[in-house]
Parts: structure tokens; C-alpha cells; sequence
């Protein structure tokens, strides 16, 4: 179910200083679009596992009854919107963590490149 969740977003430089001014980054930090991007797919994907877990038994109901033809693929498709549009829309603050963690680590194996070894 995991896709390249947020990977269009025009707004991720906003989205960063949004998430600067809830003081959920640090002001310093800087704006990587691909950095971001990773990070609020990997938040969608986290908020798919939830919402499929929530689906799990349910069987189809209305019109299309128990036995719909492409009924599970549908379902498949709006959980993955789900968690896009959670996601995208503040989600509960991992994106900013995570791409908070990901400048961290990028920012630590830089250093220790640059590093000469005694």
C-alpha cells in the first residue's frame, strides 16, 4: 500500500515553516523538498496501516453487497487517500520528526566524510 505518497507537494517549503512556527522544527532547520516529501510519505504510509487496520473484516455493504467485483481494490485506494490527505494535512506531527532525524543523520555520516581519518 506504501506509494510515493506526498510527492507532488508544492506547498512543502510553507509546510516546513508551518511546522517551524508549532515549534515542531527547530527555526535553524533548513528546507530540503526531498527530505520532506519522504518524511510526510512516510507519516501517509504510517496513517494507511491505521486506517486498513480498521478495515480488516469489514464486508460490503449497500448496493454492492458482500460480493462486489473490485470492491477491495477500491477500498485499497481510498485507504491510501486516507492516509495522503491525513497526512497532508498536519497528520499528528511524524513528519516532522522524522525529517527532523533524516537532516540529523544526513548532517552526522556528512561530517564524518569529511573527517580525516588519523
Amino acid at each position: 500500500m506504501a506509494s510515493n505518497a506526498i510527492a507532488s507537494n508544492p506547498n512543502y517549503a510553507l509546510d516546513i515553516r508551518q511546522a517551524q512556527a508549532a515549534g515542531r522544527l527547530s527555526k535553524n532547520m533548513p528546507v530540503n523538498k526531498k527530505a520532506w516529501e519522504t518524511a510526510q510519505g512516510l507519516e501517509a504510509s504510517f496513517f494507511q496501516t491505521m486506517v486498513g487496520s480498521m478495515f480488516e473484516g469489514v464486508k460490503g455493504e449497500g448496493m454492492m453487497g458482500t460480493a462486489a467485483t473490485g470492491q477491495d481494490t477500491w477500498r485499497g485506494m481510498l485507504i491510501e487517500e486516507y492516509g495522503k490527505s491525513i497526512s497532508a494535512k498536519g497528520g499528528i506531527g511524524l513528519a516532522p520528526q522524522i525529517y527532523r532525524e533524516m537532516l540529523r543523520k544526513q548532517e552526522s555520516s556528512a561530517h564524518a566524510v569529511q573527517r580525516p581519518n588519523p
